[in-house]
């Protein structure tokens, strides 16, 4: 189907011989425009033979540059610029089918509108308010401009003499003459605005034609999308019908019963496995409560255990400190009789000095009594230290 799409968009080439200079086409519009302002600018510098007043030619002048602006919009301009871009047109056509495609049994085509393209993409080539409006716009702005210039040249009137009045009406005379000018010119150029808007539509029709003949295969219609459902209903039909035959016979029958049949017994296998499977979850669940109240009472019973051992370290503890601080009490005693004790050796060595034997006994006792105090003071040291 895609290289049926790729042929038939290569056959729209013929349009590009058809190819013209939009230059020309755009100098051909503005040729009697311009032709017709040059006479009357001819005519005000005297060349010609015919009175043009200054204000008529400014305002054929405006109207001069509209229709330069305008000139674009033209029918026949927006033809040849179609045909200029033939190649883009046949690009863009290609993507709007390829992103509309639709399948209907075994053919592809596009279901979109090639009238909703082609207004789109007409749409860009040109303004169509500029060309709906172009007709209608050079003759109003030639009477607009008509009427601007009578304006402009229409005396007072306020000689009181006949002669005065007579110059003065030969004067409105000439005004007017001249100021239809401009109503002429606005005329002239709505006529030939119209006469190649509608040879330019003419031509961008029949190109258009071509194009929809050539590309009609690619798109769906109204009819081909019903005769091509109907053709699929049919075949759908056919198919039901085939399968309804192979229902009505009893081999088929025989068949589901039997599929039937053994469905039931899976299911009761199945069944029979999942109540097994429940039975056996329930009994493992029991085990592990069971093992979990075991634990539990085991481990209230290590609570206990633990309580009373921290109760026999707190007494045992108790026990210990009240037995160092008796023994620094004793120790403190001790001490006290020493001091007391070799205070008392002191002055009897004081006292007796006689005889040098008792000296010597007194020196060995107070040795003595030395080393039994500072033992005394490391074992209070000790003491402390284990406290």
């Amino acid at each position: 189907m895609q290289e049926d799409m790729n042929e038939t968009l290569a056959n729209l080439a013929g349009l590009e011989t058809k190819k013209k200079n939009c230059s020309f086409v755009y100098l051909k519009i503005i040729l009697l425009p311009s032709l017709a302002y040059l006479y009357f600018i001819l005519g005000y510098v005297g060349v010609l033979h015919f009175h043009v007043g200054i204000h008529s030619i400014v305002l054929i002048g405006l109207i001069y540059l509209v229709a330069l602006i305008f000139a674009k919009h033209n029918g026949e301009f927006g033809a040849c610029y179609f045909r200029r871009y033939t190649n883009e047109f046949r690009v863009e056509l290609h993507e709007y089918i390829s992103k509309n495609l639709m399948r209907i049994g075994e053919e592809v085509k596009s279901n979109a509108s090639f009238d909703n393209f082609m207004d789109d993409y007409s749409k860009r080539i040109r303004n169509d308010n500029y060309a709906s409006i172009g007709a209608s716009l050079f003759p109003t702005m030639g009477i607009l401009g008509t009427f601007i210039s009578i304006a402009l040249t229409l005396p007072n009137f306020s000689s009181q003499t006949a002669g005065a009045l007579e110059h003065e009406i030969s004067l409105l005379l000439s005004g007017v003459g001249t100021a239809f000018y401009v109503s002429i010119y606005g005329i002239l150029l709505s006529l030939w605005w119209i006469f190649f808007e509608k040879r330019g539509l003419s031509c961008f029709d029949r190109d258009i034609e071509l194009i929809k003949e050539e590309s009609a295969s690619l798109f769906w219609t109204k009819e081909e999308i019903e005769h091509a459902y109907m053709r699929e209903n049919l075949h759908n039909f056919e198919k039901i019908g085939k399968m309804f035959e192979r229902l009505s016979t009893n081999d088929f029958f025989e068949r589901l019963s039997h599929s039937i049949e053994s469905k039931f017994s899976l299911v009761d296998q199945m069944l029979t496995l999942e109540a097994e499977a429940v039975k056996r979850g329930a009994e493992h669940i029991k085990d592990g409560m069971d093992a979990l109240a075991r634990s539990q009472e085991k481990q209230r019973d290590l609570g206990l255990i633990h309580e009373n051992i921290l109760t026999q370290l707190q007494q045992f503890n108790d026990n210990t400190i009240s037995l160092h601080v008796k023994m620094n009490q004793e120790q403190v005693g001790m001490l006290e009789a020493n001091k007391e004790l070799l205070e008392a050796l002191n002055e009897t060595l004081a006292s007796r000095t006689d005889s040098p034997m008792q000296n010597e006994e007194v020196k060995a006792l107070k040795e003595s009594l030395k080393i039994i105090d500072a033992e005394t003071e490391q074992i209070i040291q000790k003491m402390d230290a284990l406290r």
